[in-house]
């Protein structure tokens, strides 16, 4: 009776810590592209990059309003700092200065209904929508939890070729670090560097131009999830559709890199943004 007790707690210590484990451990970015806007990149490539853009000053410095709406949870409470945020607008201006484009707060609003802090299916998306949501400005919800169909993401944006489609939507538990900056890359017009949709990049990069991110100064990447330990190295085996390994970067801001391993936006990629907002978001 006395071992089977001590098996009980040791199960129930086990299992405690495999919950904490679990509950802090960093959610995925799941923006995965679209077919419509893998057409618009094909359809854009050439013309994107022969587009006049220089890295070290770009031609125009464009401020971009965002307003932020948090929604209250269970208790009534925001369950998040206004601090935070401001910090989180301020680390994604310190990467988009390099594409012209500088973000920030217009106003903060609280939604005091909890109902829409659990983000799962698109009626309840378009409700908050169409009661919080206005025009010529991002519009930033902060949740509780998002998720897309069976999985939690830790935000959710649309791509730049969705018409009316000025917002994003940010769990509260990563309203810190580079996330925000991250989601903005994709309402930019960034796909993850480790996006398949239109093909799987090899580890040679030799069709870069057609497949992974569409962009050929990024590391092909084949998804750096749970792959990069707290030393900020990557840990992983995945080799590509001709047997060799990847050496990915775990830098890349669209990567699914640790937040804290995550410091840089390539050339290209800023070339893309400035691309994108001036064509379509702007």
């Amino acid at each position: 009776m006395h071992d089977m007790n001590n098996a009980r707690k040791d199960f129930l210590i086990i299992s405690l810590l495999l919950i904490s484990c679990l509950a802090s451990a960093q959610l995925p970015d799941r923006v995965m592209a679209t077919q419509s806007f893998l057409d618009t990149i094909r359809v854009n490539y050439a013309d994107e990059n022969s587009f006049s853009f220089g890295l070290s000053s770009p031609e125009l410095i464009v401020n971009v309003p965002v307003r932020v709406s948090i929604i209250m949870n269970r208790e009534g409470t925001a369950g998040v700092e206004q601090q935070d945020i401001k910090n989180s607008i301020n680390l994604s201006n310190s990467y988009f200065k390099n594409a012209g484009i500088q973000f920030f707060i217009d106003t903060i609003q609280y939604i005091n209904d909890y109902n829409y802090s659990f983000i799962a299916y698109n009626n309840l998306k378009k409700e908050l929508l169409k009661k919080y949501a206005v025009s010529n400005m991002i519009n930033l919800f902060l949740a509780d939890s998002i998720k897309l169909g069976d999985d939690y993401t830790y935000g959710f944006t649309y791509f730049p070729d969705v018409a009316d489609s000025n917002f994003i939507y940010l769990n509260k538990s990563y309203a810190r670090g580079n996330y925000l900056t991250t989601m903005l890359g994709h309402y930019m017009g960034l796909l993850s560097t480790h996006e398949t949709a239109g093909g799987r990049e090899l580890a040679s990069e030799n069709n870069c131009s057609s497949s992974g991110d569409y962009i050929c100064d990024t590391y092909a990447d084949p998804d750096l999830f749970n792959e990069v330990i707290d030393s900020c190295r990557y840990i992983g085996t995945m080799r590509d559709n001709n047997g060799r390994y990847y050496v990915p970067s775990v830098a890349n801001i669209m990567s699914n890199s640790p937040d804290a391993c995550k410091c840089i936006l390539t050339p290209r990629q800023y070339r893309r943004i400035y691309y994108y907002y001036h064509r379509y978001r702007q």
